[in-house]
């Protein structure tokens, strides 16, 4: 659970925190950033409502973006609802509600855009130290239920804070029941919404706790750790589309959270998404920033379902060394083959059954190797002899260079596309250029890197006008 005003959390929760923390005193102190001097302590002075409109604030970088927030309003979102979202202002929190504030308070630019407008309105657009401003003149109306709201505040975030309290102790039915009563005294108390998803949660109340979560979301929509928690739930339910969504933005959220990732890439395959998954599982992996074996099983085996051959060769690889014996080879040569890489392959079966001899796996696959050898070898013959018929044909050296390249034979891929390059001298630029590319790569592979570079200026320069 959680307690304080901002309703979010660093990095380092994570999501994982039953508890949030209480800072109930944070809700209270009204924000002056944006007025001029002596706005605090004028804002308890009684004052009429003409001297001393009630206003809400919003603050963003640019005048397009206020002038898009202006468009919202006027379609029909509500002010309160746009200043949450978009505010880059420390008002955000409350929605941008400044309480009553004397107009000769304001900065000159804030006091004559007030001045100008009607109470229910938004004033024109006005560029302040931190961006650009819109501010809404409350009515008389709205004015009383703001500040009704308000002074039921204390109430609220005593009920928060016992609620949490309660929770920590494990009387969860008893949090639940104060902090219900928190968001009937204040509905916009992200927090008490908050908690009590969680209470509603962990007494098994799912439907409403992922309501109570979705209403965290609607008065703060760039809560990490509501979309986390949320993610997690709908997932559990069976929700995976829904899952997804919320955990697809909490990792846009928190980019280098190790822990959203993970589970964007776990709920990517709950999902049936083992594509996607593998771009998750592979950033797990950069972030952790060493060999983890479970999410590098977790990466060959969604690599191995979609035959990403590239993707299954390098988890099984990182993954051998913390898997000593046969097995390792058995996995390296599965996701060779997975990769049409047929010798290579071989080789890994030929080392597992040197250490079990008696693996059937090991013996099945080394047939089955074999025949892929065999295969592409016979493709190869079936190809050299075309090119024999006519050697000037460059697409022919590109499809038996990426035959050796599957068989393993990385040197005779290399002499093959060396001789689709002298093939292709009187082809068009761009068939040249591509080739270059290839044999740039094939380089790399083999560790040539002056030959790789080479060929990269190669195939620039041809591509230059």
């Amino acid at each position: 659970m959680r307690g304080d005003c901002k309703g979010g959390v660093g990095p380092a929760s994570d999501g994982h925190r039953r508890f949030r923390r209480v800072a109930a005193t944070a809700c209270a102190t009204l924000i002056g950033g944006f007025l001029g001097g002596g706005a605090a302590r004028a804002a308890q002075t009684p004052t009429t409502a003409l001297q001393s409109p009630a206003i809400r604030m919003l603050v963003v970088a640019t005048e397009g973006e206020a002038r898009d927030a202006v468009t919202l309003h006027g379609i029909g979102t509500p002010f309160e609802k746009i200043a949450r979202e978009r505010s880059i202002g420390p008002e955000r929190q409350r929605g941008g509600y400044l309480g009553r504030v004397p107009v000769d308070s304001l900065s000159p630019a804030a006091r004559e855009a007030v001045r100008k407008t009607a109470p229910g309105r938004l004033t024109p657009v006005f560029q302040t130290e931190g961006g650009f401003g819109v501010i809404q003149i409350l009515t008389d109306r709205e004015a009383r239920e703001e500040e009704a709201r308000l002074g039921r505040e204390p109430e609220a975030l005593a009920m928060l804070t016992q609620g949490t309290d309660l929770g920590k102790r494990g009387d969860i039915e008893g949090a639940a029941r104060l902090l219900r009563r928190a968001v009937e005294l204040n509905p916009t108390l992200v927090d008490a919404h908050f908690n009590l998803a969680v209470a509603l949660a962990r007494l098994g109340r799912m439907d409403e706790a992922i309501g109570g979560m979705h209403e965290v979301l609607r008065l703060q929509p760039k809560d990490f750790d509501a979309h986390s928690r949320l993610g997690t739930w709908l997932a559990g339910q069976g929700r995976h589309a829904e899952a997804v969504a919320h955990l697809e933005r909490a990792a846009a959220l928190e980019v280098n959270s190790r822990d959203a990732w993970l589970r964007l890439a776990n709920g990517y395959e709950a999902a049936g998404r083992p594509q996607a998954a593998v771009g998750a599982y592979r950033r797990v992996l950069g972030l952790a920033g060493e060999d983890d074996a479970a999410i590098l099983e977790a990466l060959l085996r969604v690599a191995t379902t979609v035959s990403d051959g590239p993707a299954a060769v390098e988890a099984a690889r990182r993954l051998r060394p913390l898997r000593p014996g046969h097995e390792g080879f058995l996995m390296v040569g599965d996701a060779l083959m997975v990769n049409g890489e047929f010798e290579a392959a071989a080789r890994e079966y030929r080392m597992a059954l040197g250490l079990a001899p008696g693996s059937a796996r090991a013996g099945a696959g080394l047939a089955s190797a074999l025949a892929g050898v065999a295969r592409t070898e016979s493709e190869a013959e079936q190809l050299l002899q075309n090119i024999q018929s006519d050697p000037t044909d460059p697409a022919r050296y590109r499809t038996l260079s990426g035959l050796y390249e599957r068989m393993g034979r990385l040197d005779l891929a290399i002499v093959a596309l060396r001789d689709g390059a002298t093939a292709a001298a009187t082809a068009p630029r761009e068939i040249q250029a591509d080739i270059a590319d290839r044999l740039a790569a094939l380089y790399e592979r083999a560790a040539m890197q002056q030959a790789a570079a080479r060929e990269r200026a190669r195939a620039q320069a041809l591509r230059s006008p």
